[in-house]
């Protein structure tokens, strides 16, 4: 039997310079081929200089400090812990903002996410996620990291290596997935939007996660996707200076990468590979046979009806992102189910909260998909 390509997995506990530190030294590798990618990338895409992309990065210090000084301790030990230039840290935080300034175009659609629970679900679980689509050489940085801090929540989430969050969930029941949408009025000076989810995760229930991630200002739009273990389902889409928030209907909630709200009706034409998506995940599960479960969804994640425009995004001419992770959180159980890379070609592994406090790793890899494929 060969081993399964898993995520790396670390624990990590104490102030949040002290666990920057931690996750900067056991990824340090990893977070110094992280930069040099997304270098390459921005140089590749804008012609931007190195120079130029580290010194964009560093004009959003400011409101982390300001706004997030937890975060920004928490990415002053990575660094540390790394043996890095805080300025090459900050690149990963800011790395769409950086991009965004130096090429004023929309980026690439990207991830398709949901939220179930209630009469839908097997015992009335309650289930969220995202497939996570992204240019496809950020594949190889993705890592899970447990978070044991003094003053918050135990946190477990996806993020890539050297980068403070992306999606997860928190001992509390409250699970964040985030994607993309475009602000007609484009981006500017604020926060970074990926640290909106980690803001998210200092809460104990949904409706105050997204008051938490609305509080700053915002340099980027972003879609905030918040669910919380009572079975409470919350859209926001967050342009920078307006918000449109959805609610579940039916104990379902599904989001693309278009905006939805009716106070944002005529801001954009929603494009194709958005609408199939959205569309498609909201088929499956409303046409499921049998009450939802982690197994049933992770089919759901490797579906490839209206290729190109699949839930399991591979690239295509217009699009060059794929699906580099994907995550299912279980609220209930406080686990995340995560596969690495497109999941019609990788196993789920389960990771849990459950042992937090005593510090042990705990992850496992159980997934039907190794017995259908013979590994």
């Amino acid at each position: 039997m060969t081993t399964p390509d898993i995520m790396p997995f670390i624990h990590v506990q104490g102030s949040w310079g002290d666990m920057g530190r931690q996750v900067g030294q056991m990824f340090a590798p990893l977070i110094d081929r992280h930069v040099e990618a997304w270098l390459g990338h921005v140089r590749a895409e804008t012609d931007c200089s190195r120079e130029a992309a580290l010194a964009t990065a560093m004009t959003y210090a400011p409101a982390i400090q300001s706004h997030a000084p937890f975060l920004w301790e928490e990415i002053d030990g990575i660094a540390r812990g790394a043996g890095l230039p805080i300025e090459q840290v900050m690149l990963l935080q800011a790395r769409a903002e950086v991009m965004r300034h130096q090429k004023d175009a929309k980026p690439a659609l990207e991830c398709t996410t949901f939220a179930v629970g209630g009469r839908r679900t097997a015992d009335g679980a309650v289930l969220y996620g995202q497939n996570v689509d992204l240019v496809p050489f950020l594949e190889e940085f993705g890592v899970v990291v447990r978070q044991y801090p003094k003053d918050a929540p135990a946190a477990l989430f996806y993020t890539t290596a050297g980068l403070v969050g992306h999606n997860g969930l928190n001992e509390a029941g409250v699970g964040i997935c985030a994607n993309f949408i475009n602000d007609p009025a484009g981006w500017g000076e604020g926060l970074p939007r990926y640290m909106l989810s980690r803001l998210a995760l200092r809460e104990d229930s949904a409706e105050r996660a997204l008051a938490a991630a609305l509080r700053p200002p915002r340099a980027a739009s972003r879609n905030l996707l918040i669910a919380d273990a009572s079975g409470v389902f919350i859209d926001a889409e967050v342009l920078r200076k307006e918000v449109g928030v959805l609610r579940a209907t039916d104990d379902l909630l599904v989001h693309a990468n278009h905006l939805e709200a009716p106070e944002f009706a005529g801001y954009e034409t929603a494009p194709e590979n958005s609408c199939h998506r959205r569309r498609r995940l909201q088929e499956l599960l409303e046409g499921a046979a049998e009450p939802i479960t982690v197994g049933h969804i992770q089919d759901v994640y490797r579906d490839h009806g209206n290729a190109p425009h699949g839930v399991c995004a591979h690239p295509f001419p217009g699009r060059n992102v794929q699906t580099v992770a994907s995550l299912i959180g279980d609220l209930t159980a406080r686990e995340l189910h995560m596969a690495k890379g497109s999941p019609c070609r990788a196993p789920y592994a389960t990771y849990t909260l459950a042992t937090c406090r005593q510090g042990s790793l705990s992850v496992e890899v159980r997934d039907r998909f190794l017995a259908a494929t013979g590994d």
